[in-house]
């Protein structure tokens, strides 16, 4: 042993010698202890969720009791009845009529108030009621009897009648068609009172200290409640009256979604009172429903039992402080026991960690979880059986198809009343009644795609949602059984429009520099010999007169040299886009100024002019020259485009965040969609042989751009919608000139 000692203290030496050990050791001293205060935060905050769900479990054990207890009591007065309907059967009226008194006395403290006869006309032949109570109204007793179905006892509407100085009572009739003893027929009632039936087995309630119960029917109607004045009126509508500052959304929803629906289940939510107090408090709620068949179709009850969850916060607050002094025992065990210590608080974070995640909330909160990932997803999620009916979509795989559906209901085969939005009207629905029939097929095919192969496939199409193209890459995954067999299919796809347009772009700006770079090249290495051909030209026509043969045949070689000459200046403009003068521009005088130039063509061609050029127009990045180059040479397009019977041409200018926007709009025959991509194209164009060069869309969209400004169009064509007026309008969005240092003032357009 003395060789290993001796290692060991060699190796404790150096560190006992070390000057900073305090400091390091103070750290992971307070290190230590923030941890193990940030576990003990961890663990009292899981112990929480467990403790409020356990308590929550409590409260619907004792819904359920109460519950069971009313329906006991109904079925009590139901065998009640049914033995006085034996009775009229079989016996006299007056001995009917004691036994009528003591089955009323038997069942008195369960809520029922009378028993009685009537003939079909609703006179009453007999009756016992407790003492106070006012006579029936043979109206009342045909209108409430008139659901009898004579096969069991049902229970009528339910009235609320004021009391004198109490509650409000809620009564109801028991109703059942009956053989009187002298061949006669009549109707068996028995009147209930609500408040009773309930209170008997809901008023002694206590979740927790001070939590009650409370029972509302299909209308949201209070039936029961310990604060008298809510009871006969709606819950929707109460709460808020009392408390108009809080929000019973969450109350609404429990009640609206889960609690009219006849389902069972906890909760929780925001409360303005509680047992006298009132100010905003946060309950557990548990609820279930009151089953029984004397209950008519659309008739059901369903009641709550509500606490505080500050008395669960105090529970959970008594176990924080001893927890939480054990946490410190344990840090001060630290310095004794050490790893020990460590060791045994880890094993017990471990154990309630383990304990958690195997409850049930969590797991709900987990669905949750997966269900918010799902529907805030960018991407297209959904799932289709074989049968292609949708059985799962997220939201935005519904904004994306609604655009379809809405063009298949405008073939009426979708209900126009149909809320197409909510995600549940699309729930086991098939694609051949949602979406044309085209679009339909397509995806029939890719499913029968994905059978054949049994494996994932991908692929990429085009939809028409809400009047645009979208462009989607689309995966199909098989959903598998325990058997390995496909019974579903999951497809996820995504919007690709965005980023092929931005191809597109880039292609053509890089399309756009190459011919710069070979134009330039080709232009230089033309225009010399061009300007030869020209010159010899020229001399040429000074040696024969003119009219003779080869005089004219000259004039055609000038002529075709000089337009020549003309291409390639445009090239070469096209090829430098030369930088300007980088001034600011006047719009108004620019567009002044090319009109005074094309006014004389406008008038031959009779084209009605028309511009608004506001006064106060701020000036633009650019050029003049350059700008009215580009005004020009989309006038000269419109007015070409334009039949020469006459037109409409409109100029247009307004300011806009920080830009100024100039369109030009025609009535021309428009731009077809099939060229719609090429327009800005070099050398593309239209015209006929010798009336074009195809620069002139191209030249604007370079000085455009150079300037940071932006050139888009919009066109109806008569080739595309012959039904429509056709005509194109080019819009020029150009940066508000603005001085060095001097802010923006407003975004990009």
């Amino acid at each position: 042993m003395n060789p290993v000692l001796g290692r060991m203290q060699r190796l404790v030496n150096p560190l006992l010698e070390f000057r900073h050990l305090a400091v390091v050791s103070s750290v992971l001293f307070f290190l230590i202890i923030s941890v193990a205060l940030f576990l003990d935060y961890q663990n009292t905050r899981l112990m929480r969720d467990q403790i409020n769900d356990d308590f929550n479990r409590q409260q619907l054990i004792l819904a359920q009791q109460a519950a069971f207890q009313i329906e006991a009591s109904i079925e009590d007065i139901e065998i009640e009845m049914r033995s006085i309907q034996r009775c009229l059967e079989g016996s006299p009226g007056d001995f009917c009529g004691k036994w009528m008194e003591a089955a009323l006395e038997r069942t008195r403290r369960k809520g029922l108030i009378e028993i009685g006869v009537a003939d079909p006309d609703g006179r009453i032949l007999k009756t016992c009621k407790t003492e106070g109570d006012t006579a029936l109204d043979p109206i009342r007793i045909l209108r409430d009897c008139e659901r009898d179905t004579s096969e069991h006892m049902v229970l009528g509407p339910l009235h609320v009648e004021s009391g004198d100085s109490g509650p409000p009572q809620i009564t109801g009739m028991l109703c059942r068609k009956v053989s009187l003893g002298d061949g006669g027929t009549g109707l068996l009632f028995g009147r209930l009172e609500v408040g009773w039936l309930i209170g008997a087995a809901a008023r002694e309630i206590r979740s927790g200290q001070t939590g009650y119960a409370w029972v509302i029917d299909e209308t949201g109607m209070f039936l029961f409640h310990p604060e008298e004045e809510f009871i006969g009126r709606n819950a929707f509508t109460v709460r808020k009256e009392r408390k108009p500052h809080l929000s019973f959304v969450q109350i609404n929803q429990i009640m609206r979604e889960r609690m009219l629906r006849g389902q069972e289940g906890t909760g929780v939510y925001v409360s303005g009172w509680h047992r006298g107090i009132e100010r905003e408090i946060s309950k557990l709620i548990a609820f279930t429903p009151v089953k029984s068949k004397v209950f008519s179709p659309g008739h059901s009850w369903s009641l709550a039992v509500a606490a505080p969850v500050s008395e669960v916060a105090e529970a959970i607050n008594s176990l924080h402080t001893r927890h939480f002094a054990t946490v410190a025992a344990l840090i001060v065990g630290m310095f004794v026991f050490g790893l020990l210590a460590t060791t045994y608080q880890q094993r017990v974070s471990r154990a309630l960690q383990k304990r958690v995640r195997q409850t049930e909330a969590d797991l709900l909160e987990k669905e949750r979880l997966y269900q918010r990932v799902v529907e805030q997803a960018t991407d297209l999620i959904y799932i289709l059986d074989l049968d292609m009916r949708v059985v799962l979509l997220n939201r935005h795989s519904v904004e994306t198809f609604l655009g379809l559906v809405l063009r298949k209901a405008d073939g009426g085969t979708v209900p126009a009343d149909l809320d197409m939005t909510s995600t549940e009207n699309w729930i086991g629905r098939r694609l051949d009644d949602l979406f044309p029939s085209q679009d339909a097929s397509f995806m029939r095919r890719q499913i029968d795609r994905l059978l054949e192969s049994q494996s994932n496939i991908s692929y990429e199409h085009t939809i028409s949602p809400k009047g645009r193209k979208a462009h989607l890459s689309t995966n199909l995954i098989p959903i598998r059984g325990d058997r390995g067999e496909i019974h579903q299919v999951l497809g996820i796809s995504r919007d690709m429009t965005e980023r092929m347009e931005m191809d597109q772009r880039i292609y053509n700006t890089e399309k756009l520099a190459s011919i710069g770079t070979l134009a330039a090249g080709v232009a230089h290495e033309i225009n010399n010999p061009l300007a030869v051909i020209l010159g010899f030209t020229d001399l040429l026509l000074e040696r024969f007169k003119e009219g003779s043969p080869e005089h004219e045949d000259l004039k055609i070689i000038d002529y075709t040299g000089k337009h020549a000459k003309k291409i390639i200046e445009n090239l070469l403009a096209f090829a430098r886009i030369t930088e300007g003068l980088e001034d600011k521009v006047d719009i108004k005088r620019s567009v002044e100024t090319v009109m005074t130039i094309v006014s004389n063509t406008l008038l031959t061609r009779k084209i009605e002019l028309e511009m608004d050029m506001p006064q106060n127009l701020p000036r633009v990045r650019g050029d003049d020259r350059e700008f009215q180059q580009v005004i020009f040479n989309l006038v000269n397009n419109s007015v070409a485009a334009m039949d020469p019977s006459g037109g409409k041409l409109t100029l247009k200018a307004e300011k806009e965040n920080g830009w100024v926007h100039m369109s030009v709009t025609d009535t021309g025959v428009g731009i077809a969609d099939r060229i719609k991509p090429q327009i800005f194209d070099p050398f593309f164009t239209t015209k006929k042989v010798g009336e074009g060069t195809g620069l002139g869309l191209s030249l604007c969209y370079g000085i455009v751009k150079k300037y940071g400004g932006k050139i888009s169009f919009s066109s109806v064509s008569h080739e595309d919608s012959p039904d429509k007026p056709s005509g194109t309008v080019f819009t020029v969005s150009m940066p508000v000139h603005r001085a060095a240092g001097e802010p923006a003032e407003g975004a990009h357009p």
